[in-house]
């Protein structure tokens, strides 16, 4: 979503702040839990995208998995899922995963609670 320079994308209490901007380096991971959610966090040729943080095929944490690309690989089976979009790239995953929208503002990565 692009916003003007002042503008903060925080548009109410629904995101959540992350990381700073500093921690979170191309094709790096983090993970940030919402009440009901676990979230995965991944910059991608600088930008910051958010998705499900479990495997949508056998519940694996998608933090110890890899990013390589635009690429999310499971831990556990190898299931490959597009970071941008949640798609399933490679089986044996089946389901997309849900993705959330990631924002950074004023040197800080945040993430909407709500799935898009």
């Amino acid at each position: 979503m692009p916003h003007s320079k002042g503008e903060s994308p925080i548009l109410d209490d629904s995101y959540m702040y992350v990381c700073s901007s500093t921690e979170l380096e191309d094709d790096d991971l983090m993970e940030c839990e919402t009440e009901s959610d676990t979230i995965v966090i991944g910059r991608v040729e600088g930008k910051v995208y958010a998705v499900d943080g479990i495997c949508s095929h056998a519940h694996a944490e998608l933090v110890d998995g890899e990013l390589e690309g635009t690429c999310l690989t499971c831990p556990l089976h190898f299931a490959c899922f597009d970071i941008r979009d949640g798609s399933v790239l490679e089986g044996p995953a089946e389901n997309p995963l849900n993705v959330y929208e990631a924002v950074e503002y004023d040197g800080s990565v945040w993430v909407s609670c709500e799935r898009r």
